[in-house]
């Protein structure tokens, strides 16, 4: 197997007929003329029994190649999660998401002519723990601080862990702040009337990881660990985190392949229109 045309992927025009966009070639397109606009959509998977739970605080994201066959692949799955950006060309990050997987169809009764049972499980924490999906500093959360300055709200997403433990397949959730609109000001406008209303602004690669804290403003990997009952793990079954960040980034610059077309000059095959 290799790495194949990873992050290769082309910027879409209207017109362009496609049903997803691909997260494995960040593949964008232009919502409107003179932006790009790209979603990526990954997973983590936890297969651990609660005795190993400490070493399962942190994840990285993977993003499965569109290659089904594992035996000859030509792309291998991406490892790491990755918001692409530059100083000229900065992303703004307006949404993240984080579910936890349920295989389809998972009721017992809606499943009489399928191969296998469902291969997803519940995940299991500490109770008033999260599982924060956000961007990474080092190997530790940024959190979303308590008085917003620079829409953080806007790139994280987080689950709670409750009395019982237990997360259930299905549960998710999308961006702390929703989406980062204005929509409404106290007498005069303030900071705190921008709180949720800012995207998050990144002028270099960004990666995005998973997260087990002791709250959303926690910069510190601090909590317990994740894992699956013993039950599920015996059974070969796993619990997925699923997650998902929108971003948007400013189009490359105006160039000549933009025009050369439409305009004579002698250098053309044929010299000119006349």
């Amino acid at each position: 197997m290799a790495a194949y045309k990873e992050n290769a992927g082309a910027i879409l025009n209207p017109g362009n007929q496609i049903n997803r966009l691909s997260s494995y070639n960040t593949e964008g397109v232009y919502g409107w003329p003179g932006v790009e606009a790209f979603e990526l959509i990954g997973y983590a998977k936890v297969s651990n029994k609660a005795a190993d739970k400490a070493s399962y605080k942190s994840f990285s994201v993977t993003i499965p190649s569109p290659d089904r066959r594992v035996g000859d692949r030509v792309r291998n799955d991406r490892t790491s999660c990755v918001v692409q950006a530059s100083a000229d060309r900065p992303a703004y990050i307006y949404g993240a998401s984080i579910a936890i997987a349920q295989d389809i169809p998972s009721a017992a009764q809606d499943r009489a002519g399928f191969p296998a049972d469902p291969v997803t499980a519940d995940i299991q924490g500490t109770n008033t723990e999260i599982i924060l999906f956000g961007p990474d500093n080092s190997g530790a959360p940024l959190g979303v601080p308590a008085t917003q300055l620079n829409g953080l709200a806007a790139a994280s997403s987080y689950l709670t862990i409750g009395a019982t433990t237990i997360i259930s397949q299905g549960t998710r959730d999308t961006t702390v702040g929703n989406l980062p609109f204005w929509t409404s000001v106290s007498g005069t406008i303030a900071a705190a009337d921008a709180a949720d209303s800012m995207m998050y602004k990144v002028v270099a690669d960004t990666t995005f990881k998973i997260y087990n804290t002791n709250g959303i403003t926690q910069t510190a990997v601090n909590g317990d660990g994740l894992y699956i009952s013993d039950a599920d793990a015996d059974a070969g079954r796993a619990a997925y985190i699923l997650t998902r960040v929108n971003y948007i980034r400013p189009a490359f610059g105006v160039n000549w392949n933009d025009i050369q077309g439409f305009i004579d000059f002698a250098s053309q095959v044929g010299g000119n229109d006349e």
